[in-house]
């Protein structure tokens, strides 16, 4: 037994059914029992202890059989000898250790399968003085040989001086284990829950699963260091070179001479001479010739037009005419404004919006001023002097033809989020970024926009500018906050859900936002059956509100593009507007209208940051009520950039080598390294937000300036069963309008494919043609519902490749292993992913996968 600290016996009490995988106990499948031999024999079972290294075989299981074993083979003279569970340890420093606060979160994760340690505090894992002889605990030392790893999994804190003092005792406990010889990691709880036995218990069966997931994803303790020392919110290793507090960021121009200048303006004949007008920013202190950065305190009006300066006139900022000028400002502070005042200015100059949605396109070419792609053909996409396109047609440029002046990109860190993960880019990413590098490259002057700047999208972009080159930070700290924000802390949505409902009774305009679509066409059908219930009653007053929903299945339609073109007015001719993410950027509601905005987030597609694009779309300053899910449905995923990158990488590796490809050659796509480090930081980022919505955008919107109030955790069962009826009728009407829908040809069903919105009836139609493609028999109501969206066909697919046999097998030249080789079926669509998508990042690696599979002896089941 091994002594946490001095005077005191580690306590581990080991539940009686010890987890493996469902809940059985692992003797049983295992059958340990029939191996005979000695000790040392016992320890050279490498399969076991490599599933105890993997935590998937329990350590306290394994040992309690060698121990039995030894007990029962050695001489009667040994008898006395014991066997300590800690000395197996010590004999195989290969098996990593936890460390974690108190007896109960190490008698979790040992029962668990993960050998762990219990701290009596986060600082006693070390003894001595900061830089001068601290180093790891005595007690420690006799587990610390030399290559061991040990993972650090304090609890999971909300206060941020908690937190400090935790970051600060985890790198100096870290510093000292790794002074001893040993490795060591980070494991971060994702939250709500504290402790790592609460968060079991909260995770039920799946704890085993995640935990194991949240061990693997272990930072390193640089990389530890480095996430914390990042802020959580907004730019840190960027300094701003302007810094405003004012409403309207067009408030602080000064527009000096207008006239003269614009006047005086040489005309645009060559890119390479252009030479840009720009607006000014007004400044109390500056020195211009000197570069140095200033702060601009302005005072906060709401006046839209340009405020002019009484104090030291003649020193001001100039908005840059070259360069890549990064906007930091919150929603609703005038970056389009400026941008288009910029234009005004600049008439002549060759202007590109590019952006990431069509509604916000649509909303910021009519802004700017600028032709919408759409609206054009690939001649007119050459020609237009001023141009809306977004990323998914960027391939269509012709670069021979991209003499830009200036390129804007609003809302940019979405922007790049789909640029590099978006399966609509998929197709052509690689082309789409070789244009994009190119005219972000060439363009004298580069604005890119958000509420939400960060590092990753200032040097995602700065990597595509000429080298040296400074990036020019504004930084507005005006906060469009003060909001009342009643939260409700329910496992499910059914009490916000009620609350809905009863602000519609009492006759209050509402807005309603969602990162589900089925959620918001599900809340629009239970209140069209609600009417209808209510008026077959001949007791009540017929009612029947007037609900707007815009989600992507719709958001495509003649009346919705033009109810989305002047918004501001189409929504006081109704009660309510329902809308999913097609709504979440791009479009403001400036005038007030609804008098309660509701924010419901399942934790599934957007971040915190995302959620509160959503919800602040409606500009005047009304009470929020939102619900988020307490946590994801796919339970935890990776938060370390740098695993995600070694896992890719290594995947792609195995795939080429089962197609018979060089290795280093099949590692990697066409894509540059920035562009790969940015996928997985990308990724990295968002599933941290994801594992726990709930806290991260509480989080955000606090620093946002938003005061709370807690509504509890009830439920209202009425709801629940009122939105369970609504999708069971959703799902019908759909089962029905697929099976009746009329018969195409694959011609129409390939030209449909790269439209940019079908009504219902061809979305019906292209449904009923994938799903008669695929399985060949006439399409019914039954086979649409097995169908479920493509998931059952998906599903007998692979079913096929894992009982197709091995074409044959191939020999690892490294490690001398025979490996089978996947079937044609699964080959082939590697193949064809690798000669046509020329980005790693795009492969789906179906090789690896069926070797996995295969590994796992699914082939073998009856």
């Amino acid at each position: 037994m091994l002594f946490a600290k001095r005077g005191k016996k580690l306590k581990v009490k080991s539940r009686k059914n010890s987890a493996f995988g469902n809940g059985a106990l692992l003797p049983s499948l295992l059958q340990l029992g029939q191996y005979q031999g000695t000790l040392t024999q016992i320890a050279q079972f490498s399969s076991f202890l490599g599933l105890c290294r993997k935590s998937i075989l329990n350590p306290l299981i394994f040992w309690s059989w060698v121990k039995q074993h030894k007990l029962n083979f050695i001489g009667s003279q040994q008898k006395d000898l014991q066997i300590s569970f800690w000395e197996w340890i010590k004999q195989h420093p290969e098996i990593p250790v936890i460390l974690c606060e108190g007896e109960k979160k190490a008698g979790c994760l040992l029962s668990l399968g993960f050998v762990a340690i219990a701290l009596p505090g986060i600082w006693n894992g070390r003894v001595g003085q900061q830089d001068f002889d601290e180093r790891l605990h005595p007690d420690l030392v006799p587990i610390a040989q030399a290559g061991r790893k040990f993972i650090i999994l304090f609890d999971y804190e909300t206060s941020s001086k908690t937190r400090w003092s935790v970051y600060q005792a985890t790198v100096r406990t870290a510093k000292a284990i790794e002074s001893a010889g040993c490795e060591c990691e980070v494991a971060l709880l994702p939250g709500p829950e504290k402790g790592v036995d609460d968060f079991v218990v909260a995770r039920s069966e799946d704890a085993n699963i995640l935990l194991t997931a949240l061990v693997d994803d272990a930072k390193s303790l640089a990389d530890y260091q480095r996430s914390y020392r990042a802020k959580k919110w907004g730019l840190s290793k960027y300094q701003p070179d302007v810094t405003v507090n004012i409403k309207y960021l067009t408030q602080a121009l000064c527009i000096r001479d207008l006239e003269e200048k614009c006047s005086s303006a040489p005309p645009l004949y060559e890119l390479g001479l252009e030479k840009l007008f720009s607006p000014n920013l007004i400044a109390t202190d500056c020195n211009l010739d000197t570069g140095v950065r200033e702060n601009v305190d302005l005072i906060d009006s709401d006046c839209p037009g340009p405020k002019p300066s009484t104090q030291n006139p003649k020193k001001y900022f100039r908005f840059p005419d070259l360069g890549l000028v990064v906007l930091w400002s919150d929603m609703g502070t005038g970056k389009t404004e400026l941008m288009r005042w910029w234009r005004d200015q600049n008439p002549n100059a060759r202007f590109l919006n590019n952006g990431h949605r069509v509604n916000l396109l649509k909303n910021l070419a009519q802004r700017l001023q600028t032709a919408m792609y759409s609206d054009l053909g690939y001649t007119g996409l050459a020609q237009a002097q001023a141009l809306s396109i977004t990323i998914d047609s960027l391939h269509k440029l012709n670069t021979q033809a991209l003499t830009y002046g200036c390129i804007f990109i609003d809302e940019a860190c979405q922007y790049l989020t789909h640029l590099l993960h978006s399966n609509t880019c998929k197709q052509h990413r690689a082309a789409i970024l070789e244009v994009l590098e190119y005219i972000v490259y060439n363009a004298p002057l580069v604005v890119i926009a958000d509420a939400h700047m960060d590092d990753l999208t200032v040097n995602f972009f700065l990597a595509m500018r000429p080298v040296g080159e400074v990036p020019y930070i504004i930084k507005n700290e005006w906060r469009n906050g003060s909001r009342t924000i009643y939260w409700y802390e329910g496992d499910n949505s059914s009490a916000i859900v009620a609350q809905i409902s009863a602000a519609l009774m009492q006759g209050l305009k509402i807005m309603v936002v969602s990162d589900s679509k089925r959620f918001i066409k599900k809340l629009d059908k239970s209140f069209t059956i609600k009417c209808e219930q209510s008026n077959s009653k001949k007791s009540h007053t017929p009612q029947k509100w007037r609900i707007w929903s815009i989600h992507s299945d719709n958001s495509g339609s003649e009346e919705n593009v033009a109810f989305i073109k002047d918004i501001t007015n189409a929504v006081k001719n109704f009660d309510a507007l329902f809308t999913s993410p097609s709504l979440g950027t791009g479009v403001d509601i400036s005038e007030y209208h609804f008098d309660l905005v509701f924010g419901v987030f399942h934790g599934v597609s957007q971040t915190a940051t995302e959620c509160a694009q959503q919800l602040y779309r409606y500009r005047p300053k009304v009470p929020f009520h939102i619900w988020v899910a307490p946590r994801p449905p796919f339970g935890y995923k990776d938060t370390n950039a740098t695993k995600i990158k070694e896992r890719l990488l290594q995947t792609n590796e195995v795939t080429a080598f089962l197609l018979r490809i060089d290795r280093k050659t099949g590692l990697r796509g066409a894509e540059k390294d920035w562009a790969l480090e940015a996928y997985c930081q990308i990724q990295a980022n968002r599933h941290y937000s994801l594992n726990n919505l709930r806290d991260d955008l509480r989080s955000l919107l606090t620093e946002m300036g938003n005061t709370f109030i807690c509504m509890g955790s009830d439920d209202d069962d009425q709801s629940l069963e009122r939105m369970k009826n609504a999708a069971a009728a959703l799902d019908t009407a759909h089962y029905s309008a697929v099976a009746k829908a009329n018969n195409i040809t694959a011609s129409e069903y390939r030209a449909r494919q790269s439209k940019d919105y079908l009504d219902p009836s061809e979305i019906f139609e292209c449904e009923k043609f994938r799903i008669f493609d695929s399985y060949g028999i006439e399409v019914t109501e039954s086979l649409v519902e097995m169908d479920k969206g493509g998931r059952l066909i998906g599903a007998i697919a692979g079913l096929e490749a894992i009982l197709a046999k091995p074409d044959e097998s191939i020999v690892d030249p490294k490690t001398g292993r025979t490996y089978p080789t996947p079937p044609q079926i699964v080959t082939q669509k590697d193949r064809s992913e690798r000669d046509n998508l020329p980005l790693c990042i795009d492969w789906g690696n179906y090789s690896a996968r069926w070797l996995a599979r295969f590994n796992l002896g699914l082939h073998q089941i009856p």
